[in-house]
């Protein structure tokens, strides 16, 4: 177990990762309110991410569901898994390109599968245009999150 010791004496065990179907929703959620604080404060960068890793642990959750896992595997176990890859998710869900047609979740999904992980270590400003594309395409009453919700039954 690899820990950071603050120095209020708080432990922070890093390698603890979400177990169930409402860890990460939480993680989700937490991202969502993340996103939502920062695009008021226009760290659109920030926005990008968080958006993204929203949608992630969405994911993630909708597969635990999907699966009846009572725990998300270890990385020894499915390390295909233990990705912030969101098109290698939705493959894990059983959703492609061909099976959504026309839906109109296919174009809100456009902007969601352009979300990397490594575009959090780029020095560079988002641009707002893409920022709020990117938070609309994931939050909205008809956005990707919504969709993933109500497709794969998440309680939330």
């Amino acid at each position: 177990m690899s820990v950071i010791f603050s120095a209020a004496g708080a432990v922070m065990d890093w390698e603890n990762t979400a177990h169930s179907v409402d860890d990460w929703i939480a993680l989700a959620q937490r991202h969502r309110n993340g996103a939502r604080a920062l695009k008021k404060d226009k760290q659109f960068s920030l926005v990008w991410d968080h958006t993204g890793f929203a949608v992630e642990c969405y994911l993630k959750a909708a597969i635990m569901q999907q699966k009846g896992w009572n725990r998300w595997p270890d990385s020894g176990e499915r390390k295909d898994l233990w990705v912030h890859e969101t098109w290698g998710l939705l493959k894990e869900l059983g959703v492609t390109p061909e099976g959504l047609g026309r839906h109109p979740i296919r174009f809100r999904l456009k902007t969601i599968l352009d979300w990397r992980r490594r575009h959090g270590y780029n020095p560079s400003s988002m641009p707002e245009k893409y920022a709020e594309q990117i938070y609309r395409d994931a939050f909205s009453s008809e956005g990707v999150v919504e969709w993933i919700v109500k497709t794969f039954h998440l309680p939330c």
